[in-house]
């Protein structure tokens, strides 16, 4: 077993899998584009970005505060639907997917609670690099640099304990301490699986000043934003696979 293998599983999931992952995730994409669009168009984004204070009005926080809390709702609830059919075969009976509250909203706490801990390290290993080379060096040596040195250890951790995510969505808790454990044989393929996610957000990041910052700019976005979450939810069932059950299916 490789990181490439485990990357690749995750990646033929989908591909082979497409019709079924339309039929997951199409309609509540679409939902996220349009809303997204609307945010766009109504909220001035450069500016905010530049922390013009009029860009930052009160109504255009708000929609963009509610436009980024129906995206995180969305994703998980696409995450939760596919994990069910990668893993159990429950295949979706109409074009709009289920809806399993509990299981949706759960996901999205531990999402939430898994990203502030991978946060705080994330800090941590932030406040080490300026401590040991220096806000300058830092800077000089680009952003990649940065996202490697922070962002590969960050991720790592984050897929040794990704098996509480799909547990959630069968119905099968586990901790993180559980998930930690059962991952461990698999740490070194883990890893390089950790390492090609990385560098394909990094090949979609360098892709993406192309389309520029306007309305094309953000459909890129979205239509890549719909690839990696695909993917690394499709990785996260394969890591599930792996760690509980001990083999990868197709």
């Amino acid at each position: 077993m490789t990181g490439f293998i485990l990357f690749q599983n995750a990646v033929l999931r989908v591909l082979r899998h497409l019709d079924e992952a339309l039929a997951v995730s199409g309609l509540i994409w679409i939902g996220i584009l349009i809303l997204q669009i609307l945010t766009f168009g109504s909220v001035d984004m450069e500016g905010l970005a530049a922390g013009d204070p009029a860009a930052a009005s009160g109504n255009a926080m708000l929609l963009l505060f509610l436009a980024n809390i129906v995206m995180a709702i969305g994703s998980c609830w696409i995450a939760v639907e596919w994990h069910r059919f990668a893993l159990e075969g429950k295949r979706p009976t109409s074009a709009f997917p289920s809806w399993s509250g509990g299981r949706i909203m759960s996901y999205l706490f531990l999402s939430i609670l898994i990203g502030i801990l991978i946060g705080l390290v994330v800090g941590l290993l932030g406040g080490v690099v300026l401590t040991v080379f220096g806000g300058m060096m830092a800077q000089s040596v680009g952003a990649l640099f940065l996202i490697v040195l922070i962002g590969l250890p960050a991720a790592f951790l984050f897929l040794r304990i990704s098996p509480v995510l799909p547990g959630v969505a069968l119905g099968n808790k586990l901790s993180m301490g559980e998930a930690w454990q059962a991952t461990k044989p698999y740490s070194g393929p883990i890893l390089q699986a950790a390492i090609l996610s990385i560098a394909v957000l990094i090949v979609i990041q360098v892709i993406a000043p192309i389309f520029g910052s306007g309305i094309i700019g953000l459909l890129y976005e979205l239509a890549a934003g719909w690839v990696l979450l695909m993917i690394n939810v499709s990785l996260l069932s394969s890591i599930y696979e792996l760690a509980v059950k001990g083999q990868l299916n197709d």
